[in-house]
């Protein structure tokens, strides 16, 4: 229910009462000037008759009385009493239909009243013209027809979302329908594309509506994991992703998808995962991504991948280390969980293998209960955290004082990096969302690595620079000019004065 960018409509802003006025004045000077002509003998002389002069000034107070109409039943039926009573936006292929029959009576009417042309005649002349035009223009009849048969059939209504699958293209035109005028249907893609179908392919094609019966649709993903992971371990797993994918928007809802088992075989235990969609806010193809990704990074970061088609094991539960019996999140508390938690860390990219393990060792292994705060803001901090599993949220005050959620932390993601590497304050809130496995590095941890390489002072900073910028960006705040220095060169100033260097 894709973040997602509102690109400009191409449907006409309802009509204004104030564009009525303009014809119906018009018309209303034509008539009592072609009244005031068939009356006045001081036209007599000229080499216009009365009698024509009138006729042509009432043929044209017909025609701009027309225009008159169709606008006020634009303003008034169209745009105000259809949408109010039926709860529908009239597509503009109908609005232009409507249009295109009271002008083509109107025009039958001047022939007939005004001119004093027979109607046989005037209903032959047309029929030749019809049959010349309808040969000449027959791909645009055929779109314009097929854009009526689809109001009629109405498969699909504006704003809906639908996949149109077609004989000319492998992947469906997916998005929500725009406009239907009298040549084609406009879709806007979840890539913020205007796609323009012509009615005689939307025709023809296979047409899905998401959105219908209702908007939002039930998703699953099977995922299948071995026989022996504790059952409480691996839902707490798999929960802590479908939350943090829910967080950030990949699931419609009031609450977190659901997690369950859904069958047992000699392929293992397969966990099914059950999530709302609502294509008007994400795709379902990146929501499905996201979802994916989420569960992916927890599984990777816990050690565990699923099944293998054979059935045979996909792969140890942290590298050997027996699964335990109890409780609700796994361990990490093994020299290979530690530095497989570690190597995700882009800050860390510039250390060696051995400063690695050095540092995965000396992480403090934390848990955290569900709604615990793990920092707040305001506080002196000289360390900092990555969630090994679980989900937590970052809370920022806004401008009336109210917390709310900026960020989304997951398995993988890390905190706290500038109140460690400058000994700033914590500039937010982090709440933990479920329960949570945290390492804490401290600040005593890094002063030897940063003493025997100074230069790791400056690649340090660069990483923070663009975390603190990318913060910012979410938080909406605008990032302050900087003068002399450059944002990383400012860190790496603090870092060195911090730690000594």
């Amino acid at each position: 229910m894709p973040s997602t960018t509102a690109a400009p409509s191409p449907i006409r802003p309802p009509s204004s009462l104030t564009s009525v006025l303009p014809p119906l004045g018009l018309a209303l000077a034509l008539g009592a000037l072609a009244q005031s002509v068939g009356s006045a003998s001081s036209l007599a002389p000229l080499p216009v008759t009365r009698g024509v002069l009138a006729q042509v000034l009432n043929s044209l107070a017909a025609l701009v009385g027309a225009v008159a109409f169709l606008r006020l039943t634009g303003w008034l039926v169209w745009d105000r009493l259809v949408p109010r009573y039926v709860g529908l936006r009239i597509p503009r292929l109908l609005r232009q239909f409507v249009a295109v029959l009271v002008m083509a009576a109107v025009v039958l009417g001047v022939l007939t009243q005004v001119w004093g042309v027979a109607l046989p005649a005037v209903l032959a002349t047309t029929g030749v013209l019809g049959l010349v035009l309808g040969l000449a223009l027959r791909r645009i009849l055929t779109d314009f027809f097929s854009g009526i048969a689809l109001n009629v059939e109405q498969p699909f209504r504006l704003d809906d979302f639908i996949l149109l699958h077609t004989r000319q293209r492998r992947e469906p035109i997916a998005g929500l329908v725009r406009e239907i005028n009298w040549r084609s249907t406009r879709i806007l893609t979840p890539e913020d594309n205007l796609v323009s179908v012509p009615n005689s392919v939307v025709a023809m094609s296979v047409i899905e509506n998401l959105s219908f019966p209702s908007p939002v649709s039930e998703q699953e993903v099977d995922i299948v994991l071995d026989w022996v992971l504790p059952q409480g371990v691996v839902e707490a797993l798999l929960g802590a992703a479908v939350t943090e994918a829910w967080m950030r928007g990949a699931a419609a809802g009031d609450k977190p998808p659901k997690v369950r088992i859904c069958r047992l075989d000699g392929r293992g235990v397969t966990w099914r995962i059950t999530y709302l969609l609502d294509p008007r806010r994400k795709a379902k193809g990146p929501a499905r991504h996201e979802l994916l990704s989420c569960v992916q990074r927890h599984l990777v970061l816990a050690g565990l991948r699923p099944m293998a088609e054979g059935g045979e094991r996909a792969g140890p539960w942290l590298e050997g280390v027996p699964p335990p019996a109890t409780g609700k999140v796994p361990e990490f508390d093994t020299p290979d969980a530690r530095r497989r938690v570690l190597d995700t860390m882009p800050l860390f990219d510039s250390l060696s293998n051995d400063e690695r393990d050095v540092l995965a060792s000396a992480m403090a292994l934390r848990h955290v209960a569900r709604g615990q705060r793990i920092v707040e803001r305001g506080q002196a901090g000289r360390s900092m955290f990555v969630v090994a599993a679980g989900v937590a949220e970052v809370r920022v005050a806004d401008a009336s004082g109210e917390a709310r959620r900026t960020t989304v932390l997951g398995a993988g993601d890390s905190f706290g990096e500038m109140s460690l590497l400058t000994g700033a304050e914590r500039s937010a809130d982090v709440v933990a969302v479920s329960p949570l496995v945290l390492f804490e590095i401290e600040g005593e941890v890094l002063a030897p690595m940063l003493a025997a390489r100074p230069a790791l002072a400056d690649q340090m900073s660069r990483t923070v620079a663009a975390h603190q910028q990318a913060d910012e960006r979410l938080r909406q705040v605008p990032e302050e000019p900087v003068a002399a220095l450059s944002r990383p060169a400012q860190i790496a100033a603090r870092i060195r004065a911090l730690f000594k260097l």
